[in-house]
């Protein structure tokens, strides 16, 4: 096995980790992606998260090839422990994360490091392209634009030049001093993103295509969707506190991603065959969407239907329930 200890003691200017976990068939493209970076100064860190397949193999053939290439090997504990790891070992300068089910263009970190190191930014981010089963979607086309973090912030939630996925993105590592992926849920780059963006002073964003992200029917996303997870309204939740501290401008934005996610949910569950099963996430969620029905009601973008129903919802949650299966 190889040890990062082992590596040259020059620190590199970038780190980037990619989480590997039961995904032969497609990691060899993964990192020849990275390996063929054009930007060459880097450390790739590929933490082997207890895959029960070949990776772990792969990993260590590619390490006996490169000298750049780091390899640990954990037992399982999903993505964001994995991705912690590597930042507890990473020595560049800026940290990138990749997933190893995706590939990047020969540019990307290129790119990105240009706008960090041009433009005194700490954070840079690219576009991406998805791609699912019979189709690919093309995202980006701005010019290189630069942020406050308090434009940042908004952008962020916005969700229109990038959005709170940590794989588009380049972040200086002093960033990440006392930030680390929370374990155990599904949207550990919404909880990761919001807080390493209020430790920049500036932030880049340029909408060119250089993520290739495979958009696979098990992917955490769906996991969470046909599991029911509320994971995100959880985190939605903590956010909103933290945004009434330091960003009030912004509370509508987060009150519209925390109701929206609420409602998703309520909607899944009542729908759902086995209700009773979920019925104790059912209230949980009510609970949230109860604390923020004085907001919900003032949102804009809501018609005038939804807002009724917000109110039913207030009433009794089980109205809800009511109205959502006659209409569904």
């Amino acid at each position: 096995m190889k040890k990062w200890r082992e590596i040259k003691v020059m620190n590199p200017k970038i780190s980037i980790i990619v989480p590997v976990y039961k995904v032969e068939k497609y990691i060899y493209k993964c990192i020849d992606s990275i390996l063929a970076q054009t930007f060459k100064d880097f450390e790739l860190i590929l933490v082997n998260d207890g895959s029960p397949d070949r990776c772990g193999d792969i990993c260590e053939e590619y390490a006996r090839k490169d000298d750049r290439i780091v390899v640990i090997h954990k037992d399982n504990g999903g993505q964001a422990s994995a991705r912690n790891k590597g930042i507890d070992i990473a020595r560049g300068y800026y940290i990138g994360f990749v997933d190893s089910d995706d590939w990047i263009e020969p540019d990307m970190y290129e790119i990105l490091y240009n706008i960090c190191n041009n433009h005194n930014c700490e954070i840079a981010n690219c576009s991406s392209v998805i791609h699912f089963k019979n189709r690919k979607q093309v995202n980006g086309g701005h010019p290189l634009t630069i942020h406050t973090k308090e434009e940042a912030m908004k952008t962020m939630l916005e969700g229109k030049l990038y959005d709170e996925v940590v794989w588009t993105k380049l972040i200086k590592r002093d960033l990440v001093k006392g930030v680390r992926f929370s374990q155990g849920i599904m949207y550990e780059d919404t909880d990761f993103t919001y807080k390493v963006i209020d430790k920049a002073k500036a932030v880049g964003c340029v909408g060119e295509a250089k993520y290739n992200y495979i958009k696979r029917d098990d992917s955490t996303m769906d996991r969470a969707i046909k599991n029911i997870s509320i994971d995100g309204i959880i985190v939605y939740d903590k956010m909103y506190k933290f945004m009434e501290m330091k960003y009030p401008k912004l509370l509508d934005l987060v009150s519209l991603k925390l109701v929206n996610s609420c409602m998703s949910a309520l909607n899944l569950i009542s729908q759902n065959n086995q209700f009773n099963s979920h019925k104790e996430k059912y209230y949980e969620v009510s609970n949230i969407l109860k604390k923020y029905y004085k907001r919900a009601i003032r949102i804009k973008e809501y018609p005038y239907t939804v807002k009724i129903l917000l109110t039913l919802h207030r009433i009794h949650p089980i109205m809800y329930k009511i109205v959502i299966n006659k209409v569904g």
